[in-house]
């Protein structure tokens, strides 16, 4: 077990085996976070599981068994004095076990000091010495006023009896027990008989005068023992005994074995060999991953910690020169195949993407597919369905991103040339229908198949046959690659390959996109996952190396080559609890990321809702990146979108979870607490406390006058869905009445208010739970 030399105890995590039987000179608490352990000590044997509480007192027996995974706080406390002010072996008596009862209040009271004791011990700053201290006396304090008993280390040992004529007898025995002592002697100072004195004792004590010396003398040897390195001999003589051989009898009597013996099996100063065995019996946990464990079982049993929460000051102070202007990404919504367009649902949701969150482009699969057949007379439209979709598109003014996947079963060129006609015959169609300024602002995406047919040639040549029709129909239109869907160094290849080939027909794309989903695969998860924003950035990097190097390869134009990028699929942490997936809050992490790909990228594309994507991938997609939960629920990536869509203008200050920005005098300060965590670590099992973030700001230079002030706060109680969900029955079909309530209750916290900001500016708090996104609109009253 690790030891802190500059402090007189001991704190740690620690998932225990088997422990040999072993005595220390400190007091030994035990609490079980979670799993199970068995104690034994002297004769008593504990069970402990989740919520146990344990202490061995100094010099007391014990042995740990287990075959459970299990998780314990492990606290060791030196009889060595604390202050100058402390006697010499100071520590009383102390008689804890919750094992008959652990819901008692003084149980409840005791987790809570040793939990604040631990968060303050682990936080390891050395501003907080002093209050890692403070909490060990509470725990102390604590433990004395409440479970100390007045008994000797050894307890079948009386300290005080009825009679005070014996306990004078019994004081005087405990102060000279190293020094000749006789009944006769004793019998002449307390004015009794020898016999009398003997049986009253005997009958107070429970056992005779040369019994109970004996066990004080052992007690004391039997320390000296595994504390000091002193001989036998020097032991037995300084504890009273007046040879060694009455002293191995008395021992080995009462322990069993010699005293070389037991020194060998319960030494405290064991060499560094023995040491190093007995530690694979236990694996000791410190640092961060001790506080994040710990932060489990605050939440757990909802102890309030402030040691769990980080400080921060931010001074924020307008100039007349800002950063730079905000650049917002283009919004792209994905459902999927055209005809999920059709469906009332997916058109009242996106209905609401553009009118509240202003999206951009709408992306799916090709063209609805109609039922007509080639020998029909055509009464009316041959594209009925698509006249449908396509009409709604221009209603709510939402620009479609159509994607073009060819047939993989297409091995042809004629094959090829036919399907790219009727492609180029439906949009044809369009061009009749809305006119040319119309389509010539859609984009058409030309993507190839993800098996084994990438890149083919067939494909490649269908690009360019598509590419230069379309082009000489309508030379506005947007025609793009899907590039990269992986890291894989062949896909990488394929892809360097191909521009290099369009650039020499002239024939590059107007609009490059990729992917960078970390959990595409489990091989990608499982490399990627925790480092999700790497990953994004190694393939965004890959991307751009290539048009880097044709960038001046597009003669046709006078311009060089510079595709608008498009990253289509992607995520970031997600939650892989044990109740449900996907509930890990992260809206932080999201907007963190859309403001770093926003300067790096065009446009960011998310999905629509979860059923719309299960019904392409055919797998559960809590944890994916939609808007909608189902039946116009917002997730919480919905208020994040709405949060950013409020920074306007010029970019005033920003930094590591902050934003502000300004915009025809007025402000919006956005605050972020994003937070980096093993997914497993999931909401619908404990949410991590410990990343609270408590942040005071100043805003100076602010223009003196009289403030309306919007606040907005989303975290996991304000916007998350997960919490309301379970609340009214998880997992149960929702009828009309919850649907509506659901759609009432998750939505961010808000607060106005009326503030006068003076020339010593604006002063704010902020407390950002794990994730959590706050906004600031201060809007001037004139």
């Amino acid at each position: 077990m690790g030891e802190d030399n500059q402090r007189p105890f001991h704190l740690s995590l620690m998932k225990v085996s088997d422990v040999p039987a072993r005595m220390s000179e400190d007091l030994t608490l035990f609490l079980m976070l979670s799993g199970s352990m068995t104690v034994t000590t002297g004769e008593k044997e504990y069970r402990l599981e989740s919520d146990d509480l344990l202490v061995i007192n100094p010099l007391h027996q014990y042995q740990v068994k287990s075959s459970d995974k299990n998780l314990l706080l492990y606290l060791r406390i030196s009889r060595k004095p604390l202050t100058t002010n402390f006697k010499e072996n100071w520590l009383p008596y102390i008689d804890c076990s919750s094992s008959e009862d652990k819901s008692k209040e003084e149980f409840n009271k005791l987790r809570a000091l040793l939990a604040h004791l631990m968060a303050a011990y682990f936080k390891k700053s050395g501003e907080n010495e002093l209050e890692v201290y403070q909490h060990l006396f509470s725990v102390l304090n604590y433990l004395v006023k409440t479970f100390k008993k007045d008994r000797n280390l050894l307890p079948q040992l009386k300290q005080e009896t009825t009679d005070d004529r014996i306990n004078e007898v019994l004081e005087q025995i405990q102060k000279e027990y190293d020094q000749p002592i006789s009944l006769e002697s004793l019998a002449e100072n307390s004015g009794m008989s020898y016999y009398h004195l003997s049986r009253l004792f005997k009958k107070q004590v429970g056992m005779t005068f040369t019994d109970y010396l004996n066990q004080i003398r052992l007690m004391h040897a039997t320390e000296a023992l595994v504390s000091t390195k002193n001989s036998v001999i020097k032991i037995a003589m300084d504890s009273g005994f007046s040879n060694p051989k009455h002293f191995h009898q008395v021992f080995k009597k009462q322990h069993g074995v010699t005293p070389a013996s037991y020194r060998k099996k319960y030494s405290l100063a064991k060499t560094q060999e023995d040491q190093t065995i007995e530690s694979e019996d236990y694996q000791e946990i410190t640092g961060a991953a001790a506080l994040q464990e710990l932060a489990k079982y605050l939440v757990e049993k909802d102890i309030e910690d402030e040691n769990a929460t980080i400080e921060q000051k931010l001074e924020l102070t307008v100039t007349d020169t800002p950063e730079s202007a905000y650049q917002a990404s283009k919004k792209i919504i994905k459902i999927g195949p055209a005809s999920e367009g059709l469906a009332r649902g997916v058109q009242r949701e996106l209905c609401i993407l553009r009118e509240e969150l202003a999206f951009d482009f709408v992306q799916f699969e090709g063209f609805c597919e109609e039922t007509n057949f080639e020998n029909d007379v055509l009464l009316v439209s041959e594209y009925i369905l698509n006249n449908q979709w396509f009409d709604f598109l221009i209603k709510i003014q939402l620009k479609p991103m159509i994607q073009l996947l060819l047939p993989e079963d297409y091995t042809d060129k004629k094959e090829v040339q036919l399907w790219c006609d009727k492609q180029i015959k439906i949009i044809r169609h369009f061009l009749n229908r809305y006119g040319r300024e119309e389509v010539g602002q859609w984009y058409v995406q030309w993507s190839f198949p993800k098996d084994s047919g990438q890149w083919s040639e067939e494909n490649r040549w269908g690009y360019h046959y598509f590419y230069r029709k379309l082009k000489q129909l309508i030379p506005s239109v947007k025609i793009g690659l899907m590039s990269l869907r992986s890291l894989a160094e062949k896909e990488y290849q394929q892809y360097q390959t191909f521009v290099e080939e369009q650039s020499k027909q002239r024939c590059l794309p107007d609009f490059i996109s990729f992917h960078a989903d970390p959990y595409a695969t489990e091989a990608i998860k499982d490399e990627h996952a925790l480092h999700f924003k790497d990953y994004q950035q190694e393939l965004l990097a890959r991307v751009k190396s290539v048009v880097s190097t044709y960038a001046q390869g597009k003669k046709q134009e006078a311009s060089t080559w510079e595709p608008e990028l498009f990253l289509t699929d992607w995520n970031t942490l997600v939650g892989e609890g044990n109740t449900f997936s996907g509930t890990f809050f992260r809206s932080a992490l999201i907007l963190e990321s859309i403001l770093e790909l926003s300067k790096e990228v065009t446009g960011i594309a998310f999905w629509l809702n979860i059923k719309v994507k299960e019904r392409q991938t055919y797998v559960r997609e809590d944890s994916s990146l939609s808007v909608f939960f189902y039946e116009g629920l917002r997730r919480p990536l919905f208020f994040s979108l709405r949060f950013l869509n409020h920074l306007k203008g010029e970019i005033v200050a920003s930094g590591s979870g902050y934003m502000l920005t300004q915009n025809q005098g007025q402000y919006q300060l956005l605050l972020y607490n994003s937070s980096y965590l093993d997914p497993l670590y999931s909401v619908d099992t404990f949410q991590v406390r410990y990343q609270t973030k408590k942040l005071l700001i100043q805003l100076d230079g602010l223009p003196q006058g009289n403030y309306l002030i919007r606040e907005y706060v989303l975290d996991k109680d304000h916007g998350g869905i997960y919490n309301d969900w379970i609340r009214i029955g998880g997992q149960a079909e929702l009828d009309r009445e919850l649907q509506s309530y659901l759609e009432q209750k998750i939505a961010p916290k808000f607060e106005l208010k009326k503030e006068s900001i003076t020339n010593t500016g604006y002063q704010l708090e902020a407390t950002l739970t794990l994730n959590a996104c706050q906004l600031y609109l201060l809007q001037p009253l004139y």
